[in-house]
């Protein structure tokens, strides 16, 4: 791994419900993982980037309205004007299931944390900075990253 991991932290609201159940739509876990890597540009060469691409997605559990969610991100590779990087979401907690158990006594509100954490998805990413645009580590745990040929 290059530098730190990211994080990001997110409760899927109403408006990301897509499906029958308040389903969220994968789409939302890869939207998200775009802004994780667009920071760790930041911080590894300061500049936003741009997204070349995705590949081997997996979608791993289900995500609804109400999870609260993890997006990870790091770097694995720093090539001349390319950065490969893993992306993982995991469901930190939950709204309680409704359809499961007698719920007397217990408000709608009710929520959980999930432990262990639920892996939702994971991703490799390939993200681009033309050297021109590379400025240099703007975050210290980033130092030591190193272009080929530098």
């Amino acid at each position: 791994m290059v530098g730190k991991k990211v994080v990001h932290h997110l409760m899927m609201s109403a408006k990301d419900g897509h499906y029958v159940g308040d389903l969220v739509n994968g789409a939302r876990i890869v939207n998200q993982w775009g802004d994780v890597g667009t920071e760790l540009m930041v911080y590894v060469d300061g500049d936003i980037s741009l997204f070349l691409g995705y590949k081997d997605i997996q979608f791993t559990a289900p995500v609804y309205v109400g999870d609260f969610m993890e997006y990870h991100g790091w770097i694995e590779k720093v090539g001349n004007q390319s950065y490969t990087c893993k992306f993982e979401a995991w469901k930190v907690a939950t709204m309680l299931n409704r359809t499961d158990a007698d719920m007397t006594g217990i408000e709608h509100t009710a929520a959980t944390a999930c432990e262990p954490p639920v892996l939702c998805g994971t991703a490799t990413g390939s993200l681009f900075i033309a050297k021109k645009d590379q400025r240099g580590p703007q975050e210290s745990s980033f130092q030591d990253r190193k272009h080929p040929g530098d």
